[in-house]
């Protein structure tokens, strides 16, 4: 005997009405203090950008995404930059984002941004300058969702 079909439809009572609000960042910023471990998570899109001389040289676009190490070392300073002293540290390439730029009186322009995912444990080093770089980000291709450094207290296995 076959079981009735299943009625996926939702329950309007059950269905919400707006979208979910995000949780505010205070209580997470007011926690941040120097020495603090935390575990960080960050999809970026690590770049170099040449000097007129090296492009000519070795025949470079403006800017060149970095992959592998390059990419390590770029977090590295990155991270430092931010007020974080990475403990531990695993970085995984990601599928790259597309879009296009349409500057004023210009033809549109193709932005491909190739991201790498860091994640690990990081111990706070600068409160101030990693307030900024959860608020505001790090690195380029913020509008594609690029350089959002998430951190949550890291646990402690006793």
């Amino acid at each position: 005997m076959s079981s009735p079909p299943t009625n996926l439809t939702p329950a309007a009572s059950r269905t919400p009405t707006a979208p979910p609000s995000p949780a505010p960042l205070d209580a997470l910023i007011d926690a941040i203090r120097p020495g603090l471990t935390i575990r960080y998570r960050c999809a970026a899109s690590p770049v170099r950008k040449p000097g007129a001389t090296t492009r000519a040289l070795y025949n470079l676009p403006p800017v060149v995404a970095l992959t592998g190490t390059a990419a390590d070392e770029w977090w590295l300073r990155q991270a430092d930059n931010s007020g974080i002293k990475p403990l531990t540290h695993r970085s995984h390439p990601l599928d790259a984002v597309r879009g296009q730029r349409r500057p004023t009186g210009a033809p549109s322009q193709n932005i491909r941004h190739a991201r790498t995912q860091f994640d690990g444990t990081a111990a706070i080093i600068d409160t101030d300058l990693l307030r900024k770089a959860v608020l505001n980000g790090i690195g380029r291709g913020k509008a594609y969702g690029c350089g959002l450094l998430s951190i949550a207290p890291a646990r402690h296995n006793s």
